[in-house]
């Protein structure tokens, strides 16, 4: 899947909270969600898999995700 997915507008604060959740426990294997690809197709993912990404150093660098299940929906929400 794409690296530029993004998450809808309106389920921002949702996603906020559960990137908060990967941040403080180190991941997360329950995330669900629409995203919409690069080229703006939206597709809904579920059991996500999102852990933080640190540096040999161990600073924090950011956030992966993986996921397998997933689905197409239609492009007007």
């Amino acid at each position: 899947m794409n690296r530029d997915a993004r998450a809808e507008p309106i389920n921002q604060a949702e996603r906020a909270r559960l990137l908060a959740r990967v941040r403080d426990q180190g991941f997360i294997d329950d995330y669900a969600g629409v995203r919409i690809s690069r080229t703006g197709r939206r597709f809904r993912i579920r059991d996500a898999i999102v852990w933080n990404l640190m540096t040999d150093s161990g600073a924090y660098c950011g956030q992966a995700a993986r996921f397998e299940h997933w689905e197409p929906l239609p492009t007007t929400p």
